[in-house]
């Protein structure tokens, strides 16, 4: 008699498990639900002034507007800026920024770009005569990781970009 009631309660236990993990309330679990924008195939660029210029033409020919992504920033700087966020954009501005870890809000959102200032840095970076290296998603064109200035020589930004959704 035993055996059939350790069955039964182990049974409810796994369904109240899956249940329990349906429900997501990180700080991920919204860009989860958006359609992803990004497929994760990405291409080698040459960080060059015209091939950053095409793509960011590209990106604004789509017209993509509202949207919110995950980043990672790494410099020498701040330990607050290189934690990972997910930076929510409306009509082409940052309206908000959000930790990762712990599902606040940033405060401070100047030191986040969109995407179209990622490429302006790249391309403002090049335009001086300074490094710039960048990988991009095949569909889509954007730097997935892009790195502006030199990091090695603490004179440089690294952008790590991931699951691009819409709004």
């Amino acid at each position: 008699m035993r055996a059939p009631f350790l069955a039964r309660f182990a049974t409810a236990c796994v369904a109240i498990a899956g249940v329990v993990a349906c429900f997501d309330d990180s700080p991920t679990a919204d860009i989860n639900a958006q359609p992803s924008l990004v497929l994760g195939d990405t291409v080698t660029g040459s960080g060059q002034l015209s091939e950053l210029q095409q793509h960011r033409a590209a990106w604004l020919l789509r017209s993509i507007s509202d949207y919110r992504f995950q980043l990672q920033i790494s410099c020498f700087c701040g330990a607050e800026i290189t934690r990972p966020v997910v930076v929510e954009v409306r009509a082409g501005e940052i309206t908000k920024v959000e930790d990762l870890a712990t599902g606040r809000a940033v405060s401070d959102l100047s030191p986040y770009p969109t995407i179209t200032k990622l490429f302006d840095a790249a391309i403002d970076e090049r335009t001086r005569g300074g490094s710039v290296s960048v990988a991009y998603d095949r569909t889509l064109g954007i730097p997935v990781r892009l790195e502006v200035g030199t990091l090695a020589s603490d004179a440089g930004t690294i952008y790590l970009l991931s699951r691009l959704a819409g709004l």
